[in-house]
């Protein structure tokens, strides 16, 4: 999407806002009071968001930078498609080449999805002390600093490598930051499929195995931190080529052993390939808003191609202080 505007803010929706401005036939507030919970953090979350976001205009204006901000919702009611390496006019494209995400990870990892190529993506967290931000290195108070930095190009960009699908349906999927689920549409259901390891080089199928369990996670280094890590993967850097893959919750009826059950790929070397043995299967990107179903014999094919890297903004030369996500706690 080309645009008239220097910067796209994307901005989140708070709770408050999400549950007690729907159109969902949902007591809100009943449901705070019959969970033992006051609507005060909520409201406290609601009103340093919104502040966060005045900060952020007012230093845009400041530094006579033009914006248009989203909200999640409005991304896809105005029909934004996801960046797509091989569409030169795809995904968000600022004249000053810079998406701001405004929210938590979760925020940034929608974001990312419709950003890419020139882009670059600058993560605030908005209420840091309510809202989860890995990938979200500016806080509020370094706004008004942070966007003066970017003026005078005193920023630096780690290009963070995300996972490509190819679906043999042909549906529209978005690059993965953190992480895919590949399952059954049906919680209880089990998930059947075959995954194999295959050499970039030839396409060459390496390793295979059919599996019976409750679904594949297939992580990024950046995701390490996320689902994946309850496998016991280790924290890698950002901006590593490593594929972690673990299967959650696998069964073997005849107590045997796989051979593919928890294990890390070079993305620079392999990729993956998932065979549906389901008849209603489903492959989620970076949690459950962007997924698509799957059948008996579809398949999808997840690598790591460094043009698909995004151009994520994190250090800004010490001049702000940053949450430091990718070093040792």
């Amino acid at each position: 999407m080309q645009s008239e505007v220097d910067v796209y803010i994307i901005q989140k929706q708070t709770t408050l806002e999400r549950y007690t401005h729907s159109k969902l036939n949902i007591d809100f507030f009943d449901y705070l009071e019959r969970d033992k919970q006051t609507p005060v953090p909520l409201q406290q979350a609601h009103n340093d968001h919104i502040k966060s976001r005045e900060l952020l205009i007012k230093s845009l204006e400041k530094h006579s930078l033009s914006y248009k901000v989203f909200n999640l919702d409005e991304l896809y009611e105005n029909n934004i498609c996801y960046y797509n390496d091989k569409c030169d006019k795809s995904g968000l494209r600022p004249k000053k080449n810079l998406v701001i995400s405004l929210g938590g990870d979760g925020t940034l990892l929608h974001a990312s999805h419709h950003v890419g190529g020139d882009v670059y993506l600058l993560g605030i967290n908005s209420c840091p002390e309510h809202s989860v931000g890995h990938m979200c290195p500016v806080i509020p108070k370094y706004i008004d600093k942070t966007i003066e930095c970017f003026v005078n190009n005193k920023f630096k960009v780690k290009n963070v490598r995300r996972l490509k699908l190819e679906a043999s349906r042909k549906q529209s999927l978005p690059l993965a930051l953190n992480d895919i689920l590949l399952c059954n549409r049906h919680p209880a259901a089990t998930s059947r499929y075959q995954l194999s390891i295959c050499s970039l080089m030839n396409n060459q199928e390496l390793q295979s195995e059919k599996q019976l369990s409750s679904g594949l996670w297939v992580s990024t280094s950046a995701g390490s931190t996320a689902a994946i890590s309850s496998y016991g993967f280790e924290k890698t850097d950002i901006t590593s080529a490593d594929i972690h893959v673990a299967v959650r919750e696998p069964y073997t009826p005849r107590n045997e052993s796989l051979n593919l059950q928890k294990f890390n790929i070079d993305g620079n070397e392999k990729s993956l390939l998932f065979f549906s043995r389901m008849r209603q299967g489903l492959v989620c990107v970076d949690g459950p808003d962007s997924c698509a179903h799957l059948g008996f014999g579809d398949t999808v094919h997840m690598s790591l191609p460094q043009e698909c890297s995004i151009k994520l903004i994190l250090d800004f030369f010490g001049k702000v202080p940053t949450f430091p996500f990718d070093k040792p706690e």
